[in-house]
């Protein structure tokens, strides 16, 4: 079955050369649809089939310093962004700025990745996860098409920890998101690697995955896209 796999390499590598380089050795077919996601300096120079972006700007245009908006990104071929990820909530970023980033997103008819499960804690039950991520969900999918978002469930303490879910608690949570929210896909990520990632991606409503630290290893992230 075909699935959305989406690598984040966050603020990797250091130089363009890099970049091109680990984007070279990464396959190009896959039975997957594959989307890679560069530092931002590289997404115009990096070659692969299907880009994505790491962060967007709520705003179009205007006096933003340092700001990257849905427009550019459109005009850069970018299919994907990612928005809302535990690291940038770590950051004080709130699920307002969140829902006006995808609401810009969509305008331009980018897929946001929406990123979910900052806030919960590895001691909390089934019950206490979907709380956590209801409020979320509810928050930023206001006035939101959600059939054309896509969730990417990352419970934050399984991130860079080496400690992912269970493959179970993966499908019962994809299964809740897709049900009560009626998003278009519900990704895993967390600690994901090429010895777990086909026990994720075996189950029925986990869409895909979204992986960090694997992506930087070709020969690591060319056995998870298959």
């Amino acid at each position: 079955m075909n699935k959305l796999i989406v690598a984040n390499w966050k603020l990797n590598p250091l130089t363009l050369k890099e970049a091109e380089g680990l984007a070279e050795k990464i396959n190009q077919v896959s039975p997957h649809e594959v989307v890679l996601c560069p530092p931002i300096a590289f997404l115009p120079l990096v070659k692969y089939l299907h880009l994505g972006a790491q962060d967007v700007s709520p705003q179009v245009k205007g006096a933003y310093t340092g700001q990257i908006s849905a427009s550019h990104l459109s005009s850069l071929g970018v299919k994907y962004c990612i928005v809302g990820h535990s690291e940038r909530r770590t950051m004080g970023e709130r699920d307002e700025l969140i829902n006006q980033k995808l609401q810009a997103l969509l305008h331009f008819k980018i897929t946001p990745i929406l990123c979910v499960g900052y806030g919960t804690a590895v001691s909390q039950d089934e019950l206490e996860v979907t709380d956590v991520l209801g409020s979320q969900l509810t928050a930023d999918l206001e006035d939101i098409d959600p059939k054309k978002v896509i969730v990417a469930y990352e419970p934050v303490w399984a991130i860079g920890s080496g400690r992912p879910a269970t493959p179970e608690h993966a499908e019962q949570i994809a299964l809740y998101i897709t049900t009560k929210f009626g998003v278009k896909s519900v990704l895993y990520g967390g600690s994901v690697n090429s010895t777990n990632s086909e026990s994720f991606l075996s189950q029925h409503h986990v869409g895909g995955l979204l992986v960090g630290g694997a992506s930087l290893l070709p020969d690591d992230f060319n056995k998870i896209i298959g």
